[in-house]
């Protein structure tokens, strides 16, 4: 029996990345929607459940971190994942609730090992 997929939201505003991390997740059998904006991620994630949300720090308008704390303040708040090419932004990651970190640029080994890495864990209460 095979298992269902795990459903991603990748939030970044260059298209490249977006459809490059896509591509590197669909391969490793996850189901994956992206988004360029926060504003639009949140109205994705309003719609549709999401295991883990991938969210670049520098978005327009609507920023990475502030994006993070909103779809942590959800009742079935989704895993988030930050990215950032300024390792700084780790520290300022986890204060706003991301749960892990991916500094960019990445391997495809990193960023599934990352993924991964979720599938397994429970939220410590």
């Amino acid at each position: 029996m095979t298992a269902v997929p795990r459903k991603l939201l990748i939030v970044d505003d260059d298209v490249h990345i977006r459809r490059l991390i896509a591509l590197y997740l669909r391969q490793a059998g996850y189901e994956v929607v992206d988004s360029g904006s926060g504003e639009e991620a949140l109205e994705l994630a309003a719609r549709d459940a999401f295991d883990t949300v991938l969210v670049d720090v520098i978005l327009p308008a609507y920023g990475g971190f502030r994006l993070t704390q909103k779809l942590k303040s959800a009742a079935a708040a989704p895993r988030v994942i930050v990215m950032s090419g300024d390792e700084t932004q780790r520290e300022a990651a986890a204060t706003y609730g991301a749960d892990a970190f991916l500094a960019k640029p990445f391997t495809r080994d990193e960023l599934l090992a990352v993924v991964k890495l979720g599938s397994h864990l429970e939220t410590a209460t």
